[in-house]
């Protein structure tokens, strides 16, 4: 997996000069273990790592001191369905500077895209980040999409046959982090793909629909995305979310029944990863306030207007069911936050992921009311943290770097005025974001991402 060892290695560019230690004194720290909150607490970075961690910390005369008293230490946090493109209105683009800026000042520090739009684009993207010529999170990627010729999107390039898909995967194995499958691709397509993806030490993801969550489970797979909303045992045509029947049966499940009882039984004993990414669906079908009071002022002229004309289809969509239409979407939605719950009651593996190509979604912010919706399926504020730190970490195959803070590990952590624990709201007074060391200012990261989706 070489291309995960060197976006850890990647340097970052700065927004101000760093000291050759930094003392973070007298805050209060969330470590990501999944420990309460502890206070009096100093942490003391060196470099691009954490040297020390405790309440009897000596620092160094050599170190910048910097008072967090009142404040929160904290994990960096993961996105674990984090695009880097988006529908501004009709059309599918590269969003790469603003979204890099608006997942870091959301304490955002590492992003797994799984599959891009233009797959060299981000190469190429990523590249200028480990240069530090651009200010982005770590980023990981999937490339290309996999998915059986033609595509339900029109512009994935979709693979013929088993065979195709091998070769696919050969030409990008040295250049990503992980591997996409997406809604049209056969069981022997994704057989053959896990098989060659496993040999080369990369973990497969799938939007499924063609193949259940369950047969996939049975084939090797190590992450689904999209939670109960592409699981095909349950809601066929799972990739048509604008559809009464769709939202009906998913309403309808029965947790406690046999089925999804089953299916969470296997997602245990395979160590398969869930990342919902409900956020996407309400954000789709017009079931989520604004993530900011300020939204508008990260889109270009007219991109809003435009977008909002796309999203009309939930209102025809209420029109033609009547009342039928939001009562089957916020019980489907509803039923998709408990299934979040009842996996981790389990002991399986939630992590946090976003999905932003609906642009209101604004990175950073779209990931704090995943969190959100974590806790309405019946997580702690804690736990859920836990999930976009400590269990993306480890999904990922990163928990001896990130996650965490840590002797020893990468500096990746956030100061936070108040305390995320106890109310996830306090994730949007993030006020500081150090990643490997590197420190910057949540909203000067904001002011330049204004404008700038477009």
């Amino acid at each position: 997996m070489a291309a995960l060892a060197l976006a850890l290695l990647a340097p970052v560019s700065a927004t101000q000069t760093q000291p050759s230690a930094l003392a973070l004194v007298g805050g209060a720290l969330i470590d990501g273990t999944g420990a309460p909150r502890v206070e009096g607490v100093t942490v003391l970075l060196r470099g691009q790592r954490i040297a020390a961690v405790g309440r009897d910390v000596q620092v160094p005369a050599d170190a910048l001191v910097v008072d967090v008293a009142g404040k929160t230490l904290m994990p960096g946090l993961f996105d674990m369905h984090g695009h880097y493109y988006g529908n501004t209105g009709g059309k599918i683009g590269n969003l790469f500077e603003p979204y890099a800026l608006l997942y870091l000042a959301g304490g955002v520090t590492t992003t797994f895209s799984p599959g891009d739009f233009d797959p060299e684009g981000m190469q190429q993207f990523r590249d200028r980040c480990r240069r530090g010529d651009a200010i982005a999170p770590r980023i990981l990627t999937a490339g290309p999409y996999f998915d059986h010729d033609p595509s339900y999107i029109p512009w994935i390039h979709g693979i013929a046959d088993a065979d195709a898909a091998v070769q696919l995967l050969q030409r990008w194995r040295e250049r990503i982090d992980g591997v996409k499958v997406y809604t049209r691709i056969t069981e022997d397509e994704l057989s053959a793909v896990l098989t060659a993806a496993h040999a080369a030490k990369l973990t497969v993801t799938g939007h499924l629909e063609s193949v259940t969550a369950t047969r996939a489970i049975e084939l090797g797979i190590d992450r689904l995305e999209h939670g109960l909303f592409a699981m095909s045992e349950f809601a066929r045509r799972g990739s048509e979310p604008f559809d009464l029947a769709y939202h009906e049966r998913i309403a309808g499940l029965d947790l406690d029944g046999a089925a999804v009882q089953a299916l969470i039984k296997s997602i245990v004993q395979h160590h398969v990863v869930v990342d919902p990414t409900i956020v996407v669906i309400q954000a789709s079908l017009g079931r989520l306030d604004p993530v900011t009071a300020e939204i508008e002022k990260y889109f270009g002229d007219g991109v809003l207007d435009r977008w909002r004309r796309v999203e009309s289809m939930r209102d025809r969509m209420t029109k033609r069911h009547g009342e039928a239409w939001p009562k089957a979407v916020d019980a489907s939605l509803k039923k998709a936050k408990e299934f979040v719950g009842r996996v981790h009651r389990a002991g399986g593996s939630v992590v946090a992921g976003t999905d932003p190509v609906a642009i209101t979604l604004l990175p950073g912010w779209a990931l704090h009311r995943e969190l959100s919706n974590f806790v309405d399926g019946g997580l702690t504020p804690l736990e859920a943290l836990r999930c976009a730190s400590y269990g993306a970490a480890k999904a990922l195959g990163l928990a001896a770097e990130l996650g965490t803070i840590e002797v020893g590990k990468r500096a990746d952590l956030l100061i936070v005025a108040g305390d995320p624990s106890a109310d996830l709201a306090a994730l949007s007074r993030i006020e500081t974001v150090i990643q490997d060391g590197v420190r910057h200012e949540a909203a000067a990261l904001r002011r330049r991402a204004e404008g700038g989706i477009r």
